[in-house]
Parts: C-alpha cells; sequence; structure tokens
C-alpha cells in the first residue's frame, strides 16, 4: 500500500468516525434586561460581587473625589482624570510595588461581572496585574447584558491588548484552597458612574 493511499485510507476512516453535527446553542439568557440601564446595573453588581469585587454605584461627578479618597496616601498610577499618579515608571517592571492602579472600562458585562480593558500602552497593561489593589471605573450605560452584546460592541484589533478583567486574581490551583492575589491584584473595586439627571 501506497503512503497517498494509506493516508486517504486513515482519513477516510477518520470522517466515517465523526458524530453529527451539533447546532450552537442558544445564547444565555440573562437576568439583566437588555433595555434598561438600571437592570443591567444591578445584575453586573451582583455578578461582580460574586466573583470577588467590590462595587460602589456614584454619581459621575463623584468619581473623583471618591477615588482621591479610597486612594489616600498609597502609591498610585492613574489613568483617570483627576486623579494623579504618584508613583512614576517608564519601564512597566518598575511598578512591581504597586499599591493602587485605577483606569476606566471600555464596557462591563451584567452576566458575569466582567470589565473590557482595552489600551496599547505598556504601562497601563503592567499597573493592571502589579498593582495591590485595581480600581476600574464603568459608565452605567456603558453595561451590556451579555457577553454576545460585549463582542458585538467591541473591536478586538483596536488596541494591541486588551482583557476582560472579573474579581481580583484567585486561584483555587493547589488542594483547592482558595488563594486572593497569588497572580495578580488582591483587590479589584469597580465605581460604576451614573448619570445624574
Amino acid at each position: 500500500m501506497s503512503d497517498t493511499s494509506a493516508r486517504a485510507t486513515i482519513l477516510s476512516a477518520v470522517r466515517a468516525a465523526r458524530p453529527p453535527g451539533v447546532t450552537d446553542p442558544p445564547p444565555r439568557p440573562s437576568d439583566a434586561d437588555a433595555g434598561t440601564v438600571a437592570s443591567r446595573v444591578e445584575a453586573f453588581n451582583r455578578a461582580a460581587v460574586i466573583a470577588g469585587a467590590a462595587v460602589v454605584t456614584c454619581p459621575a461627578h463623584e468619581v473623583t473625589e471618591l477615588l482621591r479618597a479610597t486612594v489616600g496616601g498609597a502609591t498610585v498610577w492613574s489613568y483617570v482624570a483627576g486623579v494623579a499618579s504618584t508613583a512614576s515608571a517608564t519601564d512597566p517592571h518598575a511598578l512591581r510595588d504597586l499599591a493602587v492602579f485605577a483606569c476606566s472600562a471600555t464596557l462591563g458585562v451584567a452576566e458575569n461581572g466582567a470589565l473590557w480593558i482595552a489600551t496599547s500602552d505598556a504601562i497601563h497593561r503592567a499597573g493592571l496585574f502589579l498593582a495591590q489593589r485595581v480600581i476600574i471605573v464603568v459608565a452605567a450605560e456603558d453595561i451590556v447584558a451579555t457577553l454576545h452584546d460585549a463582542y458585538e460592541r467591541i473591536d478586538i484589533r483596536a488596541t494591541s491588548f486588551a482583557t476582560f478583567v472579573a474579581g481580583p486574581s484567585k486561584t483555587a490551583d493547589i488542594e483547592q484552597a482558595m488563594v486572593i492575589g497569588a497572580h495578580g491584584p488582591k483587590e479589584l473595586t469597580v465605581l460604576v458612574t451614573v448619570a445624574v439627571v
């Protein structure tokens, strides 16, 4: 038997043994009503707390003041307008002792409490994972119901780096004992901003 015919025989047997195709399941229904901001925020807050984050809802005009009070005298790197960085670095490795990192999210996902962070800045991306505590600001109107909705809104080619963040770093790999902060931040605080009419 030639190599070509042996290959054809093997591939034919593999094709014959394949199970029948399965259609994709419909999207999982979310407990967040896609039509109301309030219900999406409520579902997001619930899911984020389950993931281990602390969530604070506040008027958009109070974010700067609240962030300054939350940060206190800690060493901070901030990408949030009105909150100055007290750390300085040109090399991401210099952030290894960073206490607080603050940034904004492009959007939040109500079904799982995840936040979409996208950036091309190396310091931004390093601070997100090296800081002991991360504070992320997201506008209530930027919270979508499901991951399906999120992927319809995000452009994964727009920046060189993007990730979903949900809760602080956690793992239970060793003896199924939960460890917080083993390979990233020990705390995540989410500030959900709401417009005041």
